[in-house]
């Protein structure tokens, strides 16, 4: 999983909403072919989801969230 053309969000920190949502929206518009991004680590699933909902939204199959240590690793397939 991930892309390794482009930039990847920090994985040592959680990220804020406006990282992620300015991230999708950069690298959205340059994937040729869906693949799985990692998102960040968000503070909340609330955010995970304003993520995933944000254009391009997300399908069914194309979220990962899991909770690990008082975070929530986001993965989307765009």
């Amino acid at each position: 999983m991930g892309d390794q053309e482009y930039e990847e969000l920090p994985t040592d920190r959680t990220v804020t909403l406006e990282e992620a949502i300015e991230f999708k929206t950069r690298t959205a518009s340059n994937v040729a072919t869906k693949t799985w991004h990692f998102q960040g680590n968000f503070g909340s699933a609330a955010d995970c989801a304003t993520a995933a909902n944000n254009p391009p939204p997300q399908g069914p199959g194309e979220v990962v969230i899991a909770m690990g240590n008082g975070v929530f690793p986001l993965w989307l397939y765009y």
